[in-house]
């Protein structure tokens, strides 16, 4: 960053502030748009230092360098959770343990307990800061899993077993098909099996065919973030959950959270910004973990183990077969795909008005194989109406009851 004067601008009578790159010149200018008396000067600029980057990036790098001192391959026990406000660009805070705030002002970070607080004029006085707290807070001993455990497998076994499925199951993909299926398990868990699930559920603005699209969204997003070269997971999930990041839908991430908000409604009564705020501290803490994962196992592996499993969204392998047979179910009403719906009420006047830009298959082919958040929001809707999420993705290698496919006939003996 090239550094140039900055000012910061105050507002003496109300505190009101801000940080520009105006020359001190400009107090006279200020200061000549007001009816003042002469002695009375109602803005004040005085020069700073150079910006600081906001504090979450260097707070999760201070964190990430906690994690590679420890001996025993888990992460440091730091919670981080960023503070979530009404305007999403702002959101600029960061609490520590539940009760460690650290705040930025352009130029300087101040941390406080409530019952102190340090400044900090650079990213080196801050992580020293932090040093100091993390030494002195008392962390409650992690329990070792007892012999007779029946929890989740370690993943010192976990991974390499995943990897081995990825490769038993899937060995004929290339680089890039085993990163977009990769970037499908990551949306699930970073993503889709979260409050936004919540948001979803019950009587709420965000519709099925809404949430398609930007699950699908968010796959690309993740996809764009991956690579065998180089992974860096804390960037990812905070990417994911990032309250700015702009949806399908033209909202961002905090106004969908807001729109599907209703405090009268018991399912979606928490406030979105409480729940963003625990998304992100969830999502740190699933990246920090992923790094040291990555550290032990290597990032191929890693990559693979997220692959162990095909869960037919958009970006995995079976997404094409389901595209075909959707299309080929959505022209024929006796198709086996609607086994369970043809009797349904809703299902002739789905299968008679079909939005007008899909009525042609071809394009409809084309828009779902490119991505469905491409789909007009009518059109996406109709679509998951149909239960384009559920139709059959076996490779039909062998019989199939869901589609009445017989099993091969074995040759007889002569």
């Amino acid at each position: 960053m090239k550094n140039s004067a900055l000012w910061r601008v105050v507002d003496n009578e109300s505190g009101a502030q801000s940080v520009v790159s105006t020359p001190s010149e400009a107090v006279a200018f200020v200061n000549s748009r007001f009816d003042t008396e002469d002695d009375d000067e109602p803005f004040g600029i005085t020069e700073i230092g150079p910006l600081l980057p906001k504090p979450l990036g260097v707070i999760t790098a201070w964190a990430a360098d906690k994690d590679d001192e420890r001996t025993d391959g888990r992460t440091a026990p730091i919670a981080i959770r960023p503070v979530v406000t009404d305007d999403a660009i702002e959101c600029d805070d960061v609490v520590l343990w539940d009760d460690v705030h650290v705040s930025w002002d352009h130029d300087v970070y101040t941390v406080a307990d409530g019952y102190e607080y340090n400044e900090a004029y650079s990213t080196a006085e801050l992580r020293e800061i932090l040093d100091e707290y993390a030494d002195d807070y008392e962390y409650a001993p992690e329990e070792p899993e007892g012999p007779g455990s029946h929890g989740w497998p370690k993943p010192g076994e976990l991974i390499p077993y995943g990897a081995q499925e990825c490769a038993k199951r899937f060995g004929h993909l290339d680089d890039d098909a085993l990163l977009w299926l990769a970037a499908t398990r990551i949306t699930l868990a970073v993503w889709r099996n979260t409050p936004v699930e919540n948001w979803h559920a019950g009587t709420s603005p965000l519709h099925d065919g809404t949430m398609m699209r930007i699950n699908v969204a968010t796959t690309r997003l993740v996809r764009s973030m991956l690579s065998f070269d180089h992974v860096d997971w804390i960037a990812v999930g905070l990417a994911v959950v990032d309250p700015s990041r702009v949806l399908p839908t033209g909202q961002s991430v905090l106004e969908l959270g807001l729109a599907c908000h209703n405090a009268d409604d018991p399912a979606h009564q928490v406030d979105p910004r409480e729940e963003l705020a625990e998304m992100a501290q969830v999502a740190i803490s699933w990246g920090r973990t992923y790094r040291l994962h990555e550290k032990e196992f290597g990032l191929r592996t890693l990559i693979e183990f997220f692959c162990a499993y095909d869960n037919g969204w958009f970006g995995a392998p079976s997404w094409g077969r389901v595209v075909d047979r959707f299309l080929t179910a959505a022209d024929d009403r006796e198709n086996a795909h609607w086994s369970v719906h043809r009797d349904k009420p809703w299902f002739d006047e789905w299968s008679t008005n079909r939005p007008a830009d899909i009525a042609d298959s071809t394009e409809l082919r084309r828009l779902l194989l490119a991505g469905p958040d491409l789909l007009s929001e009518e059109a996406a809707e109709w679509c998951v109406e149909g239960s384009i999420g559920y139709v059959c993705q076996d490779d039909h290698a062998n019989d199939c009851r869901r589609c009445g496919i017989p099993p091969a006939t074995e040759p007889t003996s002569g």
